[in-house]
């Protein structure tokens, strides 16, 4: 009986040993919390070591909110139907709870016939257009019209340098605004965020890039024929 006993704490340690090799750190967690509720049951009911358990019991507890943490992290939500083609189209590599997060963090306004974003000028704002077109200029000649769902400022917010053209809103424009500063703090809060939103909008501007590269082709096949 006192070698079936002996097992008992082996078991635990065998399954922490096992833990290591797990890379979901959701799995992780629920594994290494069944062995310390063995190591606990082994403290209390046979080796008669309440202080030892004490700590364990410690340890089991910050464990459960942590996997309890992670899973209400990793369960779906329903993300508004107004705005699913917007996390669709541009924040794909997000998980939908994340976006819903960042989403929060803007604030909806709308403008009519106003300047958005003034060329030389360092920018605080970090914009995405919900509706309405805006105008992107430079040397008074509009070179691009933006909609939904297009960012603005998004070079000024990557390369922290200032504008290099005027974006005005033509007509009414709706859009939702993020302070660039209070996204930044997010490298530090939270880094695979940051990654992510830095992934979005890297790929958004790839896109923008071969777009206006192909349109500058066609201008030039046009002129030459």
């Amino acid at each position: 009986m006192v070698f079936d006993y002996w097992m008992i704490i082996h078991i635990a340690k065998f399954i922490t040993f096992i833990s290591l090799a797990i890379k979901d750190v959701l799995f992780l967690r629920i594994v290494v919390t069944f062995a310390i509720i063995i190591e606990v049951f082994y403290q209390l009911q046979i080796a008669n070591k309440p202080d030892i358990a004490f700590w364990n019991c410690l340890f089991l507890m910050i464990n459960s909110v942590q996997v309890v943490k992670l899973v209400r992290e990793r369960s779906p939500v329903k993300i508004p139907h107004e705005i699913d083609d917007i996390y669709r189209t541009k924040f794909s590599d997000m998980t939908q709870r994340e976006f819903l997060y960042f989403w929060s963090l803007g604030k909806q306004k709308d403008v009519t016939d106003e300047s958005l974003i003034k060329e030389g000028e360092y920018q605080k704002s970090l914009f995405l257009i919900l509706s309405g077109t805006a105008s992107v200029s430079r040397d008074d000649r509009v070179i691009a019209n933006l909609h939904r769902p297009e960012f603005v400022g998004e070079i000024s917010f990557i390369t922290r340098e200032p504008a290099s053209a005027n974006v005005d809103a033509k007509s009414k424009l709706y859009y939702i605004e993020w302070d660039q500063e209070e996204l930044r703090r997010l490298k530090i809060k939270n880094s695979t965020f940051w990654t992510k939103l830095n992934q979005c909008l890297g790929e958004d501007l790839a896109k923008k890039i071969k777009h206006n590269s192909i349109l500058k082709t066609e201008e030039t096949e046009k002129v030459e024929s």
